[in-house]
């Protein structure tokens, strides 16, 4: 056998005992505001990371950004457009200032809980709402993840215990249509306000209150400049982890199939590091910050603001979408009063 051939042969034994050795390794950049001790941020270092590049035989180097470190949320998914980031996280709040898919997840009351929330999205809503996102805004989704549980209202004032003690306030919302609605309905000053701003735009009296979840509020010391938070778990918070679609389909077969199963864990590991979350921050803001939890009577005022807001924003979700989920969690009471209201 001549020399060249044996090379060769030997050669391909190596590279078909070796497949890493035949394909350069992809290097993927991910760009999140999630801090570490979040439970996005877990789930970013602790799945998504090692487990792209195990299912990718190491063939997937991936390099983390979060923190804010490199990017906000929104201009994570402007750099992930333009092909700076790869992979981009951001809220179902800010997502609605590139198109309405995930605005569905932002209306005020859809979901009764966060367990029937995480049930839904994993049983089918998150793939429909990524389908729906793939063509409407051309990001491939690899997992939407439930970040921080429900939006309530906090401010730096005083005691609110129905939505006119909100009257005048200044009151921070993301780039979602349905809460900047929501927030006004309420009788609140809506203000959008970027996330990385907001500890100082609170203290120096820009804005004098948000719709957060309890678990941002102590992970950003929030609890050092407000005094008030009234538990009106006004809307179920979830973050797509997404690539520019155009990016995605030039990824080869197995750097695909390695985002799928990764996109799998997430999903499926995501809850309970959300829960583990949720209920630490809470616990560690105990005591701070004066919490007040509305009457049966008063919750229905808040209900009630929420109702319109449906309507107005008729438009930006789809009503059969809306009211498969209404019906799979029983709310017959609700779906009653959107359907008079006729926005169902």
């Amino acid at each position: 056998m001549k020399r060249s051939a044996m090379i060769g042969m030997l050669l391909g034994a190596a590279l078909a005992a070796h497949p890493a050795w035949a394909q350069e390794k992809i290097r993927l950049s991910v760009g999140s505001a999630a801090a570490p001790a979040w439970s996005l941020g877990k789930g970013l270092n602790d799945i998504l990371k090692p487990n792209l590049e195990k299912y990718s035989g190491g063939r997937i180097e991936v390099a983390m950004h979060a923190g804010g470190s490199l990017c906000s949320e929104h201009a994570c998914v402007e750099q992930m457009k333009l092909g700076q980031v790869d992979i981009a996280t951001v809220s179902s709040g800010n997502v609605g200032a590139f198109g309405t898919s995930f605005d569905l997840i932002n209306l005020p009351y859809i979901f009764k809980d966060a367990d029937t929330a995480n049930r839904i999205m994993n049983a089918w809503l998150g793939k429909e709402l990524s389908q729906r996102a793939e063509k409407e805004m051309k990001v491939h989704v690899i997992a939407v993840v439930p970040v921080g549980g429900f939006r309530n209202v906090v401010n730096t004032q005083r005691q609110v215990r129905v939505p006119a003690d909100l009257k005048g306030l200044k009151i921070r919302v993301t780039k979602s249509p349905t809460e900047f609605t929501l927030v006004r309905a309420w009788g609140a000053v809506a203000v959008p306000y970027d996330w990385s701003q907001l500890y100082e735009g609170l203290q120096s009296g820009v804005v004098q209150g948000m719709y957060l979840q309890d678990a941002f509020t102590s992970a950003g010391k929030f609890y050092e400049v407000v005094k008030h938070v009234t538990e009106v778990r006004g809307a179920y918070s979830a973050h797509p982890i997404m690539m520019d679609l155009a990016r995605y389909q030039k990824l080869p077969a197995y750097a695909k199939e390695a985002l799928a199963k990764t996109g799998a864990d997430l999903a499926r590991e995501m809850y309970a590091l959300d829960v583990a979350w949720v209920n630490s921050a809470t616990a560690a803001m105990k005591g701070k910050v004066a919490s007040y939890s509305p009457t049966p009577a008063e919750m229905a005022q808040w209900h009630k603001g929420a109702k319109d807001v449906w309507t107005a924003v008729k438009g930006t979700y789809d009503p059969k979408l809306a009211l498969r989920v209404l019906e799979e969690q029983g709310q017959k009471g609700l779906i009653a009063d959107l359907k008079a209201a006729k926005a169902l």
